[in-house]
């Protein structure tokens, strides 16, 4: 009897001084933070298309791929700026940032990866001329690992291209035996993450390219992808990943084994409607392009 009252003293003491997202995150739910949308002094919003979070300026970055131009927020997602390039950017849509403060930028319309150094006003391809392949390369999402080398999906040759930090082209990483490339994530250990959308696998791989695990299927049932778009892992492993077509995020523990989903389809706050990308910052804040709801959304 002793002991029941005891362990359910300790349970409250743990739920009242745990952070309520913390405590939240632990039992499955993700709680809804804002919703980033367009104004009078930003303008309505096209497409949006990547975003990225500057842990070094507090800043949050995204696309908007209709109007052609960058978008810089601070960390009350108060908005500060907007980049067009003077009309060099026309449909840009995955968006990194290094540490010395420059940005990549897919124009996959064009083929190209920009490498921009606004201090500078320096806009600039990154040259491919070094990658090997029948195809040419078809740029898609792109990540930046802690030595700055730049990860890109290369949707044509089903493989990810890596760059070091002087965008010098060092090798490329096949993604094998799965269909439809379309994302890639790196995380603080430096393993690689590439999701396909056709067959809905996940394949991780160390920071040296060696294939470590593949996970992930379509299907109806839970923790099956109909068209997952987009990963991200947070700072202890979990891997969450959007579905457009379920209009939920999936999430799964570092061994791929699914643990829970959150959102459901609609317009209203908190609700996702063809979510397209996510990005995890380092204080776990989820950001999620809310592609058909014209807006970026932000989860703890």
């Amino acid at each position: 009897m002793y002991r029941k009252i005891n362990f359910v003293i300790i349970v409250l003491i743990l739920f009242l001084i745990m952070p309520t997202s913390a405590f939240c995150r632990a039992k499955g739910v993700v709680k809804h933070l804002t919703s980033i949308t367009g104004n009078k002094e930003i303008g309505r919003f096209g497409l949006p298309g990547g975003l990225f979070f500057d842990e070094n300026k507090n800043r949050l970055y995204f696309t908007d791929t209709t109007n052609g131009r960058i978008l810089a927020f601070d960390a009350d997602f108060k908005y500060i700026s907007e980049f067009t390039g003077g009309g060099a950017l026309t449909s840009p849509t995955s968006i990194v940032k290094d540490s010395n403060g420059k940005f990549f930028v897919a124009e996959p319309a064009k083929g190209h990866i920009l490498k921009i150094d606004i201090g500078r006003k320096s806009i600039k391809p990154i040259n491919f001329s070094a990658v090997p392949g029948a195809n040419p390369v078809h740029p898609g999402n792109m990540a930046v690992d802690s030595k700055d080398h730049l990860y890109i999906v290369d949707k044509a040759n089903q493989r990810i291209l890596l760059f070091d930090s002087n965008s010098n082209f060092k090798k490329n990483i096949p993604v094998k035996e799965s269909r439809g490339l379309i994302d890639v994530k790196v995380d603080k250990a430096g393993r690689i993450y590439a999701l396909s959308v056709i067959d809905g696998s996940i394949c991780v791989y160390d920071d040296q390219g060696n294939f470590l695990l593949k996970f992930g299927s379509r299907g109806a049932d839970k923790g099956e992808f109909d068209f997952p778009t987009s990963l991200a892992v947070d700072r202890k492993g979990l891997i969450y990943v959007t579905d457009q077509h379920k209009n939920k995020i999936l999430v799964f523990n570092n061994k791929g084994r699914f643990l829970y989903a959150f959102s459901q389809l609609g317009w209203r706050e908190g609700r996702l409607h063809r979510p397209s990308f996510i990005y995890i910052n380092n204080s776990g804040r989820i950001f999620i392009v809310d592609r058909a709801n014209t807006r970026i959304s932000v989860f703890e």
